[in-house]
């Protein structure tokens, strides 16, 4: 509601799916900014750097508690809409869902807290997509933002998240207490998937803004084109 208000010129250009779309980005980056917030917390806890398999703490479940809540909301609204979200954001939801789930064992909340920071690249996603809808892609800071997409995304995902996956699978195997199998399993399974789904989307953010960078020269050498053109029959 609030939305169709405030850029109700942009609101009635937008087709129903592109409105889909935006109140979800909506929601999306409310929990991101929250998340990452928490997690910023979390991480600085020197008990649970000291334990980051099994150690835990109040602050991080109640976190986990969103996040949870939110992939479960993420799971049935990619179910109601798959036909326009797609298998692979179903996957991502499930998988997230599960692993932080294993969180309350407790398990990992250390390094759950760590993998929250990916959400600092949804952050720049999403104001890239609602700038797209809004039609602002000529001003600067749609070209910064973009940068910061970029570089979000690998430094926080790809980066990031591969250090964190090779100490989560030596935590796992070194660990002195017991853990499940089956939980050992899942973590490593849903880690892989979601790391390799994170250099995927990066390879597609890539060729976007590399389609993006080609358009803009197409567009300058065609205006410099029609000047010349001009000149002349001047």
């Amino acid at each position: 509601m609030c939305t169709s208000i405030v850029f109700s010129g942009m609101w009635k250009r937008l087709t129903k799916v592109q409105k889909y779309k935006w109140c979800v980005r909506k929601v999306s980056i409310l929990h991101a900014v929250f998340i990452v917030t928490q997690a910023l917390v979390i991480i600085a806890n020197m008990d649970l750097r000291r334990n980051p398999v099994h150690g835990t703490d109040p602050v991080a479940e109640k976190a986990f508690t969103v996040t949870v809540g939110y992939f479960l909301w993420d799971i049935v609204n990619t179910y109601q809409n798959l036909h326009v979200n797609g298998w692979g954001f179903m996957i991502h939801a499930v998988l997230s869902f599960g692993v932080y789930m294993l969180a309350y064992s407790p398990l990992l909340q250390y390094y759950g807290a760590c993998f929250m920071m990916f959400e600092v690249s949804t952050i720049f996603l999403n104001i890239h997509l609602g700038l797209n809808d809004l039609g602002w892609t000529d001003y600067v800071m749609y070209f910064i933002n973009g940068m910061a997409v970029v570089s979000s995304f690998f430094f926080a995902r790809l980066v990031y998240g591969t250090m964190l996956t090779i100490n989560v699978w030596r935590e796992l195997k070194n660990s002195a207490i017991p853990i499940s199998p089956l939980a050992s399993a899942y973590i490593r399974f849903a880690n892989m998937v979601l790391l390799g789904m994170s250099y995927y989307w990066f390879y597609l953010i890539i060729k976007e803004t590399k389609n993006t960078v080609l358009d803009a020269d197409l567009i300058r050498a065609l205006d410099e084109m029609d000047k010349k053109e001009m000149k002349e029959k001047a």
